[in-house]
């Protein structure tokens, strides 16, 4: 489960892709976005190609939008690019373009988006009995199509479309209704058909992060911890491994959560700044990234520290990057009741155990 904001370079493609933080990558033209799967976008970009400039010796990736077809205002989360159909109802559905760092297998996309429409778990098998190959302009893309598992006349779809080039894997999820794709399908399949993706030497790194896509909890590698007596059950997600609610009695809250990913999910400092975005701090670059990080151990494991604190809202967090997957603990709420709870925070920390060793 996250705008887009055209901007610079004298190149005669509309819109480049970063990899990086904004601060890291100032030279090049950055499009910022949104994919919130479920929730509404704008009209006003009419963006129509994609490309990046000739100097970046990253990865790169173009693509043909069909003329119906909108940017949706922001960009976020490990996401390229965001879209939505024109319908004259307004705009409807979502289409990400989504790089990641090295290659990801179609089973753990299909659990990451299966969870969030409410599957149990993919295994091996079980894809296979979703998977296609499709062969779109002399690409093959792992093709695989999930209905939301609600009772619901127009329940959410995801089409997934997942290609692969070299080391790097890109996934293309459109979710809508069924009638909306079905009614898509041929303009996904020419936008597939427009995609030219070539590797690059440079790691794959999201685009400042705002709402990342459902985590993938494993079986081995779920931690335990001791939580605060008076911290309260939170709202349930697939989202999380663990969520929790802390009040004060005098309005006050703060909301602590524990999620998990496949890979890096861009790394630190993108999700660092992802963070200092929502409690209105500015963004950080690697110089300056040690003014709110610092190293902790978890559970015998080197993981970085987040303390991040204004008059109004605070944001405590700690990023561990495993060998296969990233977790992430983070309290987030009105500062005064964070500097409160600060202790609690990292006391819960020290109680983590991961149980892989």
């Amino acid at each position: 489960m996250v705008a887009f904001v055209a901007c610079c370079l004298h190149i005669s493609v509309q819109m480049c892709l970063s990899n990086l933080s904004p601060n890291t990558l100032g030279r090049f033209c950055i499009l910022l976005g949104i994919l919130s799967f479920f929730g509404s976008c704008s009209e006003d970009p009419e963006i129509q190609s994609y490309s990046i400039t000739p100097e970046y010796d990253g990865p790169v990736i173009v693509w043909k939008l069909p003329d119906h077809w909108g940017e949706n205002p922001e960009l976020s989360g490990p996401l390229a690019g965001s879209f939505h159909v024109k319908t004259d109802s307004g705009p409807k559905g979502r289409i990400g373009v989504m790089p990641f760092r090295e290659a990801v297998s179609s089973l753990e996309i299909t659990n990451m988006f299966g969870m969030e429409l409410g599957y149990q778990g993919f295994n091996q098998e079980s894809l296979n009995q979703v998977l296609q190959v499709k062969k779109i302009e002399g690409k093959n893309f792992d093709w695989i199509r999930l209905t939301e598992r609600v009772q619901s006349e127009n329940p959410n779809t995801a089409l997934l479309a997942i290609l692969r080039n070299d080391q790097d894997t890109w996934l293309f999820p459109f979710i809508a209704d069924a009638q909306l794709i079905n009614a898509e399908m041929e303009s996904f399949t020419n936008f597939l058909g427009s995609i030219i993706a070539r590797a690059g030497k440079k790691e794959i790194r999201a685009v400042v992060p705002a709402l990342p896509p459902p985590p993938v909890p494993t079986a081995s590698g779920n931690p335990t911890w001791e939580t605060p007596k008076h911290w309260l059950p939170g709202k349930a997600s697939s989202m999380r491994v663990g969520s929790f609610l802390v009040q004060d009695g005098n309005g006050m809250e703060l909301d602590f959560s524990i999620t998990t990913f496949p890979g890096d999910v861009g790394g630190l400092l993108p999700n660092i700044n992802r963070w200092l975005g929502q409690v209105n701090l500015p963004e950080v670059n690697l110089n300056s990234q040690s003014k709110y990080v610092s190293e902790i151990i978890i559970d015998e494991k080197s993981a970085q520290l987040l303390i991040a604190e204004n008059e109004e809202k605070s944001v405590y967090g700690a990023l561990y990057f495993g060998p296969s997957q990233s977790w992430f603990f983070k309290l987030i709420g009105d500062s005064e009741l964070a500097r409160v709870e600060k202790e609690n925070f990292l006391t819960l920390l020290s109680t983590v155990c991961f149980h892989d060793h």
